[in-house]
């Protein structure tokens, strides 16, 4: 019975160590995400004409691809 404990706490650490890789991975993909934020509103307060152009852009480019589907 020793062996299929030695298994499960393996199994039980293995996935400890999964679970911190993820939640590390989402930690940096969360502070990457408020960068890009924080740029992008930047970016549209300094220069909210461009920025309107490039929503429509990404608009329609988005709307051709969809309709290919």
């Amino acid at each position: 019975m020793n062996g299929s404990r030695d298994v499960a706490e393996g199994a039980r650490e293995a996935m400890r160590q999964v679970q911190d890789t993820v939640t590390d991975r989402i930690e940096g993909l969360r502070g990457y995400a408020d960068t890009a934020d924080h740029a992008i509103r930047e970016f549209a307060r300094e220069r909210p004409m461009v920025a309107i152009a490039c929503a429509v852009g990404l608009g329609f480019l988005i709307g051709r691809l969809a309709s290919r589907v």
